[in-house]
């Protein structure tokens, strides 16, 4: 016991001593994406994630939710850059994280009085580990401490704006999270959240009815009955190309949806889809579900390499009640999907069972987090644990080989 407490000690005075120790990397810190220099920028985010993309990343600068601000970092080695950061700056409540009818329950009232500016090196509004890429050839452990000393920097230079006193890293997944480990070296802690609903097609598909061909008849029965559930009450699907004559109505559904979340850390402007569409081209995709010539629901998709990420959705729940509206969006999702070559698709957290239903899979996801004073770092990890998440069911619809 005395010799694991010694050591203990010791481990803590080894990291205490890393963490003060300079990496010998040097860093540009900007305030917004057109400030940083766009060919270094380009060297590390080419290849990677199209939400480390400038065009998304300017949109997202002038659309931020209002209660964040975005931060970005390029990281060097000697002259040549190695590794990119993008980071909001959000003012997030307890209520913000786990809302819950119940006032008078005990973790309700303490999460009540939780306000905090928090640092995210990620994105409030994107699911997926969108804060952070690495050139060819950098170590990981490398690269996380450097990402460590980012986020360190970035906090110490807020002061004028006020005290930032927790940090969070979002979302880490498979390999991601496991390369990221030395961030407990940094007084990191980390926390399980929902997965991300990830169908993987076996074959190539170009239609949906590829996509259907390679499900079992009981499943692929269901979902073309849902089609004709709709096609004959009158609803019909179009795939969008200009959203300015429509983004009021987008919005407004998507409000239905966002009111309805059990967290909510940030919501979209008005404006924000139709400014993507513009940005991105046919890399973000929008289909709507209308009746009688009013969109009941809508769909966007953005086209990530080989990956399809189902990125918001907005329904009208009256019209819903009625009919399979949600579950039809869910569907356009994989339409438009593989429409465009990809074998993968993200439908994202919640709802599990009917994204399990369609082939679906989950894959864990974790967020890091730190709080600036260390006794307070396992209290968070106690609050934070309090941030619901599903376990997502068993499901089978693919054919076996």
């Amino acid at each position: 016991m005395l010799k694991k407490l010694i050591e203990k000690l010791q481990d803590g005075q080894r990291r205490h001593q890393e963490r003060g120790t300079p990496l010998g990397l040097q860093y540009v810190i900007a305030d917004g994406i057109s400030f940083v220099n766009p060919a270094h920028w380009d060297a590390v985010a080419d290849g990677q994630t199209i939400f480390l993309s400038r065009a998304y990343l300017a949109v997202l600068d002038a659309h931020s939710p209002s209660n964040t601000v975005q931060r970005y970092a390029v990281i060097y080695q000697g002259t040549k850059p190695v590794g990119i950061v993008a980071c909001q700056i959000a003012e997030i409540s307890g209520a913000q994280l786990a809302p819950s009818e119940d006032d008078s329950h005990p973790k309700t009232k303490v999460l009540g009085t939780l306000r905090e500016r928090v640092l995210v090196c990620g994105n409030l509004v994107s699911s997926g580990l969108h804060g952070v890429a690495f050139a060819e050839g950098l170590d990981d452990e490398l690269g996380w401490r450097a990402v460590a000393e980012v986020l360190y920097r970035i906090r110490r230079g807020e002061k004028l704006g006020g005290t930032i006193d927790f940090v969070m890293v979002k979302d880490l997944k498979g390999e991601q999270f496991a390369h990221s480990e030395v961030l407990r070296r940094y007084s990191y802690r980390a926390i399980q959240s929902d997965p991300d609903m990830v169908l993987e097609l076996e074959k190539p598909c170009s239609t949906f009815a590829d996509y259907l061909a390679l499900l079992t008849s009981k499943y692929r029965s269901k979902i073309k009955k849902l089609g004709t559930t709709l096609d004959k009450a009158g609803f019909v699907i179009e795939t969008l190309d200009d959203l300015q004559p429509v983004q009021s109505e987008l919005h407004r559904l998507y409000l239905e949806v966002e009111s309805r979340a059990p967290v909510r850390l940030a919501t979209i402007s008005p404006g924000y889809f139709s400014a993507m569409r513009n940005a991105l081209g046919d890399k973000f995709v929008c289909s709507v579900i209308r009746r009688d010539h009013a969109i009941v629901g809508f769909v966007t998709t953005v086209i990530d390499r080989s990956e399809a990420v189902g990125y918001y959705v907005g329904v009208d729940y009256e019209v819903n009640a009625q009919y399979p509206i949600y579950l039809r969006l869910l569907q356009l999702i994989i339409a438009d999907g593989v429409a465009q070559g990809c074998r993968k698709i993200s439908f994202g957290r919640t709802a599990l069972e009917p994204k399990a239903n369609l082939g679906a899979k989950p894959v864990d996801a974790h967020v890091w987090m730190r709080h600036r004073v260390p006794a307070l770092n396992f209290l968070l990890r106690k609050l934070f644990a309090v941030v619901p998440y599903d376990e997502a069911p068993q499901r089978s619809p693919m054919k076996k080989r």
